[in-house]
């Protein structure tokens, strides 16, 4: 009995052992930064002099009465939504696809995932010079070449277009890591469910809807967890590719949250936007897994 314990207050000590360093990292890199945060959410500070005055609710209130901060939400609410709904159909099109026995899929694995790890720095710049309105190539094919349209497009120049062409970007750029996931969990299929659904004479869209999306959808629930709080945190792609512009038509609100710290210089101000935007993700967060744990219980079900 006494060795027993003895094994098991040894096994703890080595738990807390291996989870120590990591503690201490999250604490001094995540915890300490955010509750830094909120409380410099309730002062302005200055960037230069360091010097803090108490500003009460002043930052939250003029952000609420701010136009720039809901079109920069709404922007980003399109720029998400968008992304992780065209991605999703994408990834599951793929995915399956990949799943199959065909020639040269292992090849296909590997090239779909180049766009993931190319860094975002040198996605925007090539973006930017292909789709350069006077020397990009893809103005070119669709005048030159396929005579699509009469004149180029100004893609990253005109507001109605700047946003809508980012996003494309993104989906370009993001779509391989929805396609790891989805294809991971299908390759994970009990293959005497499709037998059985033979058996039964189910068709290909019953046997599609009843196994293969049903034993997907927790890991996608997972995916679109994980590419909602991502995207809506996303600063780099979007600010690479158009700073925020022409005309704030792609400001989102993590460009909105620079733009208010390194721009204006306004810390406290920044600091609340990001208190705002840390409620929508927690929401966000609290519903997917909700959504996550019902759908494991309709699979063990």
């Amino acid at each position: 009995m006494l060795i027993k314990i003895g094994k098991k207050l040894q096994d703890k000590i080595f738990s807390w052992g291996l989870a120590i360093p990591s503690i201490i990292a999250l604490t001094a890199l995540s915890i300490y930064p955010f509750f830094t945060a909120v409380q410099s959410s309730f002062y302005n500070v200055s960037t230069i002099t360091r010097e803090t005055t108490f500003a009460g609710l002043d930052n939250y209130l003029y952000i609420l009465k701010s136009e720039l901060f809901w079109e920069s939400l709404k922007r980003s609410f399109i720029w998400t939504f968008s992304n992780v709904s065209i991605q999703l159909v994408i990834a599951v099109l793929i995915s399956l696809v990949l799943h199959q026995e065909l020639k040269g899929r292992n090849f296909a694995r590997g090239l779909v995932l180049i766009p993931y790890l190319i860094p975002s720095i040198v996605v925007a710049i090539v973006w930017r010079f292909l789709l350069n309105p006077t020397v990009g190539i893809v103005n070119y094919l669709l005048t030159e070449t396929f005579h699509i349209v009469n004149k180029p497009i100004m893609w990253l120049i005109e507001p109605e277009s700047a946003l809508w062409t980012v996003i494309l970007v993104g989906i370009w750029k993001y779509t391989p890591f929805m396609i790891i996931l989805i294809l991971g969990r299908l390759q994970t299929t009990p293959l005497e469910l499709y037998d059985a659904a033979k058996v039964d004479g189910a068709n290909l869209w019953q046997v599609f809807w009843s196994i293969t999306f049903a034993w997907i959808k927790p890991v996608i629930l997972v995916a679109v967890m994980l590419r909602t709080i991502w995207l809506f945190n996303h600063f780099d792609l979007v600010y690479l590719m158009a700073f925020g512009g022409p005309m704030d038509a792609t400001t989102t609100v993590p460009v909105l949250i620079y733009r208010a710290a390194f721009e204006e210089m306004r810390m406290g101000r920044a600091a609340a936007i990001s208190m705002y935007l840390v409620v929508f993700l927690l929401i966000a967060t609290i519903l997917y897994t909700w959504m996550y744990n019902r759908a494991e219980e309709q699979i063990r079900d």
